[in-house]
């Protein structure tokens, strides 16, 4: 267990996260900034959405759950925004192999979101190195409108 993350149980192996990126912190290629995956001050974890909570494998299915999640808790979601992709698998083994670090992939069990989980292991001394790691991680074409 990552320290600071909750008791609460990891995503399956092979499962999928999407961010939500604001335009601002996409680039002109349509990839996501390093900012795209940075930690707030105050957060404890980076927010995102388990995407097999809504189906095991079709992903339109899956980002369109997604949507309707943020759109639930009041997230506005503009033309230009974007959900990115992120094996929590492929995460995880490129943060200890890369930064010598644990990454946790936790499900909050949220009762008004369900999906909504919790990247943990990132602190305020490796935000920068883990968000740039991040973004580096999500494949081309795993860029999805926010707003159908």
């Amino acid at each position: 267990m990552v320290p600071g993350q909750p008791e609460s149980r990891q995503l399956p192996p092979g499962d999928s996260v999407a961010r939500h990126c604001r335009p601002r912190v996409v680039l002109p290629d349509g990839r996501p900034a390093r900012a795209a995956f940075m930690l707030r001050p105050g957060e404890e974890y980076l927010s995102a959405n388990w995407l097999e909570y809504f189906h095991q494998s079709d992903r339109a299915v899956q980002i369109d759950g997604v949507r309707r999640a943020l759109a639930g808790k009041g997230f506005q979601l503009r033309r230009n925004a974007r959900l990115a992709v992120l094996n929590a698998d492929a995460a995880v083994a490129a943060g200890h192999s890369a930064l010598g670090i644990t990454l946790g992939f936790v499900a909050l069990d949220e009762t008004t979101d369900p999906s909504h989980c919790g990247i943990y292991g990132v602190t305020p001394q490796n935000n920068a190195a883990v968000a740039a790691l991040l973004a580096s991680l999500v494949a081309p074409g795993q860029m999805y409108p926010a707003r159908p």
